[in-house]
């Protein structure tokens, strides 16, 4: 199972044999009301196809697992938007509600970002939460991100109106908080050669300055 590794978890690359753990993890009670883009209801089989057509586009993609049983956790992908300026980032993340509260999101999602900035030439990477969701936004402010703008009565929920936060960082934003570069050995690794993470449509700019490796 080929992919990258925190202090904690595996970042695997998305097959369709993860289709199920998927579709059960957007249907859980708890992740469904979470996940902005999709209604309330009961999912239908057509819901598999655009799960699997959502994990193929993304840039990077990834199954997020337990590094000490392997067990599935959830998922993360960035998908990239071509500007005329330079190509801009879309962050997501799920996780089972009983991997809450441990650090894991803020720990896939610092590495995917950090990740994404190095490789994929972004100008930038954003996000959408809801308002409510104050554990997602803590996360996501530990990492860098800061509320850019806020889209009012953006979904009935629970009885009551919830907010919609539009989260971003930039790459100078990003840079500020790195003061060294550091490369991981998987990192080169998989660039210098074909990487099963990234999408196939999408081929990352990336330079190497010899700097970095005196």
């Amino acid at each position: 199972m080929a992919g990258f590794t925190t202090e904690r978890l595996l970042l695997c690359p998305y097959t369709k044999d993860d289709l199920d753990d998927l579709t059960s993890l957007c249907s859980d009670p708890l992740v469904q009301p979470l996940v902005i883009h999709d209604d309330i209801a009961p999912r239908s089989p057509k819901f598999r196809d655009r799960l699997h057509l959502s994990m193929e586009r993304a840039a990077f993609a990834v199954i997020i697992r337990l590094k000490s049983t392997g067990e599935f956790m959830g998922q993360a992908m960035v998908t990239v938007t071509d500007t005329k300026i330079s190509p801009e980032g879309s962050f997501a993340i799920c996780l089972l509600p009983r991997f809450w509260n441990n650090g894991y999101g803020t720990e896939a999602t610092h590495y995917i970002v950090d990740y994404s900035f190095r490789w994929f030439d972004l100008r930038r990477i954003s996000l959408m939460v809801l308002s409510s969701n104050m554990r997602a936004i803590t996360v996501y402010q530990k990492i860098g991100f800061r509320i850019e703008g806020r889209r009012w009565r953006f979904r009935w929920m629970s009885g009551r109106w919830d907010d919609i936060f539009l989260m971003c960082i930039s790459y100078e934003e990003w840079a500020a908080r790195e003061l060294h570069w550091t490369f991981g050995a998987d990192a080169v690794y998989h660039h210098i050669r074909p990487c099963s993470l990234c999408s196939r449509v999408f081929q990352p700019h990336y330079y190497l300055d010899s700097e970095y490796f005196q």
